[in-house]
């Protein structure tokens, strides 16, 4: 199920790639059903379709949604070696 919903992504930013009309990205944010829990190279796969298909802002912020439980320094190094650079921190539950 998780490859064929990555793969929709990847096409799907294939199909509107003209969408932006050559207007640069200035923010790409993985949010919703905890994207930190898809493997590292899922995310660096959707950056590497989208930089192929849309023009990215040299100041681009580009956000991952992380649940508190996925942050460890291998997966914050790892999210940043495939160009995440901002992390997106919620309170999951006020209950242990």
């Amino acid at each position: 199920m998780k490859d064929g919903m990555i793969r929709a992504i990847i096409e799907e930013a294939g199909m509107q790639s003209a969408y932006l009309n050559h207007q640069e990205i200035k923010t790409i944010y993985f949010g919703g059903g905890t994207p930190s829990a898809l493997p590292v190279s899922d995310i660096g796969l959707i950056l590497a379709t989208i930089r192929q298909h849309f023009i990215m802002s040299d100041e681009i912020e580009k956000t991952l949604e992380a649940n508190p439980d996925d942050i460890t320094p291998e997966n914050v190094l790892a999210w940043k070696d495939v160009g995440i650079n901002r992390l997106s921190i919620g309170i999951q539950a006020f209950q242990d």
